[in-house]
């Protein structure tokens, strides 16, 4: 998988051919491991990127997550549009 753009949990599950409904889960349980993983391999050059969720509604950027994941809704406006988090391996 090689993309110039960051990517979405479901979109990454996409390229790898994950079931549709349970792909997206799949991957979100699993970027924590991908990421030291890719940090070990690369002999700490390369890291995994979150670029952070935010509100579509009122701009509201999620920056204090526990771990990667798409919120349900926005504590500032209680909207439930959503940009889900994007990914990208960049060097460190």
């Amino acid at each position: 998988m090689n993309s110039k753009t960051p990517l979405s949990a479901q979109e990454i599950a996409l390229e790898l051919g994950l079931d549709p409904r349970h792909g997206e889960k799949l991957v979100y349980e699993h970027l924590r491991h991908i990421a030291k993983t890719i940090r070990r391999q690369s002999k700490g050059k390369l890291s995994l990127y979150m670029i952070p969720p935010r509100c579509r509604n009122c701009g509201y950027v999620f920056k204090d997550l526990d771990k990667p994941r798409k919120p349900s809704k926005c504590p500032r406006c209680k909207s439930q549009r959503i940009d889900p988090p994007l990914f990208k391996i960049m060097s460190s």
